[in-house]
């Protein structure tokens, strides 16, 4: 499928920070444009040949500066991906568990400053001394990842692990056998299972399920239809399948019934497995530029102000997340003042999102689409 771009959409196109454009293109300008579109299309198209398949959405506030999916939505390579395909976007979920944090605490269900023990009735366990800020900065000491007996599951980690049945009381369980890796705040170490009891903890103070909860407060302020662990409006969607090394089927959760009756494994619950197409997911991105998850502008700006990094070079915070489970991967990239989101989503093992191909992507603009001001 063809890139598609507005004919004046990469004037004021920005890569971590170039403010809006407000002029009229000249003659120049456009040619500069056209200039820029022919070589996304082109590193795409090598991309392709090279046998990545995904899909590339790059906006600017409202407007589509350029989207186009290439490779194939199957393992056979018989169907053409399209911006209907849900795409797994792994760890990207932290961020929508983030903002749903700040939404909770700013209706009083829970504060920053308490702890795992406080929202955890009977919870007896070690991790219970770290705070729900803690959880959300990956300080808090914990493992990554643990197993049934609380034990850290590092050089063991295969997929699997992700879809082995769990629920959410049989995760406290796990959580209170395991032990802090170092004392909390002590230092930063990324943490899956810190989200998973983040989720946890959401739904015991609020008495609904974290699904439910993100679409309450994060998809339906934004019009996000098509994000999701699973779907109840009898919409027929279009799933891109994984495709593992050398292109054997692995398939999606959806088609392949890989969730049980309750949902997914809560090794995934909060911390990634999330759905989405790569429209969706700019509307939840677009919804924090916005402001439209919060009641005050001084929540928002205090999320901004937390979850995302200040680009001093380009004035301005920015929030960026890569997420895979090594199979499907996913990078997004927002911008605030700027208003420019990047989101590029893939499906196979041999050529995940993270590499190369964005790195190419963004090397195409030049420096004076990452300054300050018009061009």
């Amino acid at each position: 499928m063809p890139g598609k771009i507005k004919q004046y959409g990469i004037h004021g196109l920005t890569v971590l920070g170039l403010a809006a454009c407000t002029s009229v293109p000249t003659p120049t300008d456009l040619t500069a444009q056209s200039s820029i579109v022919n070589h996304i299309a082109e590193r795409l198209l090598v991309a392709e040949n090279e046998g990545a398949s995904g899909f590339l959405y790059i906006t600017q506030g409202e407007e589509v500066l350029y989207e186009s999916g290439f490779g194939s939505a199957s393992c056979s390579r018989i169907e053409e991906i399209t911006p209907s395909h849900l795409f797994m976007i792994g760890s990207i979920t932290k961020v929508l568990t983030g903002v749903l944090g700040f939404v909770l605490e700013e209706k009083r269900y829970l504060s920053f400053d308490k702890t795992v023990g406080d929202y955890l009735p009977g919870f007896h366990g070690d991790i219970g001394k770290v705070k729900i800020r803690q959880l959300l900065h990956h300080t808090g000491g914990l493992p990554d990842m643990i197993d049934a007996l609380g034990q850290p599951v590092t050089d063991t980690y295969t997929i699997d692990f992700d879809y082995t049945p769990v629920n959410r009381d049989e995760l406290i369980d796990r959580v209170e056998l395991a032990k802090l890796r170092f004392e909390p705040g002590e230092k930063r170490e990324y943490s899956n299972l810190g989200f998973q009891i983040l989720a946890a903890i959401y739904e015991v103070v609020t008495g609904k399920s974290y699904q439910t909860l993100l679409q309450q407060y994060i998809f339906e302020p934004t019009g996000m239809t098509n994000t999701g662990y699973w779907f109840d409006d009898n919409v027929k969607r279009q799933f891109a399948d994984g495709c593992q090394s050398g292109g054997s089927h692995w398939g999606n959760p959806i088609d392949e019934s890989m969730w049980d009756s309750t949902g997914p494994s809560w090794n995934l619950i909060g911390a990634g497995g999330l759905l989405s197409t790569a429209e969706s997911l700019g509307l939840f991105f677009q919804g924090i530029g916005d402001g439209v998850y919060f009641e005050s502008a001084t929540q928002s700006e205090r999320y901004k102000d937390d979850r995302m990094g200040y680009l001093e070079k380009y004035e301005q915070r920015a929030v960026g997340m890569g997420g895979t489970n090594n199979i499907f991967s996913s990078i997004a990239f927002w911008a605030d003042r700027s208003k420019f989101n990047f989101i590029l989503m893939t499906n196979r093992t041999d050529h995940p999102a993270g590499g190369q191909l964005y790195q190419d992507l963004l090397q195409i603009f030049p420096d004076t689409y990452f300054s300050s001001g018009e061009i």
